[in-house]
């Protein structure tokens, strides 16, 4: 949704009601998803081939016949291109009054969007976006076709793959002089402008390059080349002023790249890039450039270098904690069906069929290729970033609960499976950055008190991890505390959390927490050990006692009795081990539930007043859930 999304009158909306009959048997109109200057973007439902799409409304009775001809006429000369850095246009037509086409649905988010909510792009990210439009550019350009409209709204960045694709391609704006367009249309789009463009002037490729230099100088620095009060303002200081160097408002910027940015915005169309792959190989060159150089280029998720036994860990454990996010899904709907239809039996899915060898050719790996190559696999980058966060700061590789050794032996009989991690995820209706703000409130407010730790790998809102310490219990009991079981009964130190938007709803949002226990499983597995052997021990011995005292009474006939009751109370301790483990994971589980619907709460507060809900009183002193809860 562009910066102009309020521009449109209030008439339009009204003369949108007429638009689902329009369309009757042809597209179901699903949600509005995008409004901008231009018109109204929906998402909707194809019906002839079943599938979703973006379809895009010209606002009806404001454009003339002769637009519109252009407008369908251009559409679908763009739709004649076919390049992966471009949304596919699959038809251009127009029902009554309504003008429309239909694109290609991108799952993801517009490069404005990006940078507003998590700030300028790393070097690194920024060069291979403005590389991906510029090759669709260049391949537009070949054919005739003109974008016109090239701004961070008309770049969207698919999730999962993360690539750019540009959209809106070549319809966006006609040959007239901006000003004959409308002061609401200019608003929009008048940062991106080429001088040409801006004069009326005879365009080509070069005027889209010149926006595209303007894209890069946000992405870099979150600036636009030009500010004013007002589009007029902002389209006069196009033609007259020259740009501000990019280093002076972003001096971290390496030189070479800024020296690329800065040629886009020249004046004069000749002292541009002449075409959009010329622009890319100057892009490629002037990062390949900073990195002999070793100027400070900045990727997402740093500079993390993983060895090759860590490299087969992340990709172990991430397909690991992927096929048991599956098997929790696979448990969930068996459930929901056994309700609905009555009891029945599944096996359990394995969790570490999915995790087999993972070949490597070299001794290391930089973090971002270990992520490509989990992707590539079909491994989700989120459990690829929670892998990651398994890995310890000193960078040793962790030592996973071995079967095979006395501990894992033990863990084996006394709890029957020994978690290495309990996780949690709810569906907050809300989309993912507004998300992302209420779990920085409720986290670190009362009564949560958690304090952040650490940020790995990419942005949390495109798939990273958010790392909070759980907070020391108040030993007086004059404040609540929450984690009492995760943090006393399995020594948890901390909480890694994540975001996911769901594929069907772009304004629900997954968060999942999840808690590490295996700092605990030493504690545990030897306390419940202790426990149960002291237990069978004793009464073994009973047992062996009263069967002495039986044979100096009875004979040896009722001996043998007395030492097996002995030994049964000894199973039933072991019985209630794992019966306690059992228990203290549904009450850490329940804490970790009631935490996620904190946000919830939030949200609903903040939905009715505007506000966030008012902190909890302390309870009076003893009545606090301090160390008087700590029972399994």
């Amino acid at each position: 949704m562009g910066p102009d999304q309020h521009l449109l009158p209030p008439l339009f909306d009204q003369a949108l009601a007429a638009l689902p009959a329009a369309l009757a048997g042809e597209f179901e109109l699903e949600r509005e998803i995008g409004r901008g200057g231009m018109g109204v973007v929906y998402l909707a439902r194809d019906l002839m081939l079943d599938r979703q799409v973006a379809l895009k409304v010209l606002p009806p009775g404001s454009a003339t016949s002769e637009v519109r001809e252009r407008f369908l006429r251009e559409a679908r000369t763009a739709g004649q291109l076919s390049h992966p850095h471009i949304v596919h246009i699959h038809r251009a037509d127009q029902r009554g009054d309504f003008a429309f086409f239909v694109m290609g649905l991108v799952d993801g988010e517009n490069l404005g969007q990006r940078v507003r909510d998590r700030g300028p792009l790393p070097a690194a990210d920024a060069v291979r976006h403005l590389r991906e439009v510029a090759w669709a550019l260049a391949y537009a350009h070949a054919r005739g076709v003109i974008h016109r409209d090239v701004k961070p709204e008309n770049i969207m960045i698919e999730r999962g793959t993360n690539r750019a694709l540009v959209t809106d391609f070549g319809i966006a704006r006609s040959e007239r002089s901006p000003s004959m367009t409308g002061e609401g249309h200019v608003v929009g789009t008048a940062h991106y402008m080429s001088p040409e463009q801006v004069q009326g002037t005879a365009l080509d490729g070069r005027s889209d390059l010149y926006a595209l230099g303007c894209v890069g100088y946000f992405l870099l620095s979150g600036r636009v080349p030009f500010e004013g009060a007002g589009a007029t303002a902002v389209l006069v200081a196009h033609v007259t002023r020259p740009a501000p160097p990019l280093l002076s408002v972003a001096p971290q910027v390496p030189q070479a790249l800024a020296a690329v940015i800065d040629r886009c915005l020249s004046k004069d169309p000749a002292e541009r890039f002449a075409t959009g792959e010329e622009l890319s190989e100057a892009l490629r060159r002037a990062m390949e450039g900073a990195v002999a150089a070793r100027e400070p280029v900045v990727v997402s998720g740093g500079h993390r270098v993983l060895s090759e036994e860590q490299a087969g860990l992340v990709w172990h454990r991430a397909a690991q904690l992927q096929a048991e996010a599956a098997a929790r899904l696979e448990r969930e709907t068996r459930t929901h069906a056994a309700r609905a239809l009555g009891p029945g039996s599944a096996a359990e899915k394995d969790p570490s069929r999915n995790a087999g060898e993972t070949g490597v050719g070299t001794s290391t790996y930089r973090l971002q290729d270990v992520e490509a190559a989990a992707v590539e696999a079909g491994i989700s980058q989120r459990f690829v970033a929670l892998a990651l966060s398994e890995l310890p700061r000193d960078g040793a590789a962790p030592l996973p609960l071995d079967s095979a050794s006395t501990r894992g032996r033990m863990a084996q009989r006394l709890f029957g499976d020994l978690r290495p991690a309990l996780s949690v995820s709810r569906i907050i209706r809300a989309p993912a950055r507004d998300v992302l703000k209420l779990i920085g409130r409720t986290f670190q407010g009362t009564p949560y008190l958690m304090t952040l730790r650490d940020q790995i790998g990419p942005h949390p809102l495109d798939g990273g991890i958010i790392v909070f310490k759980l907070p020391d219990m108040d030993w007086s009991g004059q404040t609540r505390y929450p984690f009492t079981m995760l943090r006393y009964g399995f020594y948890a130190p901390e909480l890694r959390v994540t975001l996911r938007v769901l594929d069907h709803d772009q304004r629900a949002t997954e968060v999942t927490a999840v808690a590490d226990l295996r700092p605990g499983h030493g504690v545990n597995v030897w306390g419940y050990g202790l426990l149960s052997g002291g237990v069978t021990a004793t009464a073994g011995g009973v047992g062996a006692l009263i069967g002495v005292k039986a044979m100096a009474l009875a004979g040896v006939l009722i001996a043998a009795p007395a030492a097996i009751t002995g030994l049964a109370v000894g199973g039933l301790a072991l019985a209630g081990s794992r019966a306690s483990y059992r228990w203290s994971l549904r009450k850490a589980t329940t804490e970790l539930e009631e935490l996620l619907a904190a946000i919830d709460v939030s949200l609903r507060s903040r939905s009715i007043f505007d506000e966030d809900p008012p902190l909890p009183p302390p309870p009076q002193a003893g009545t606090g859930t301090g160390g008087n809860d700590r029972g399994r």
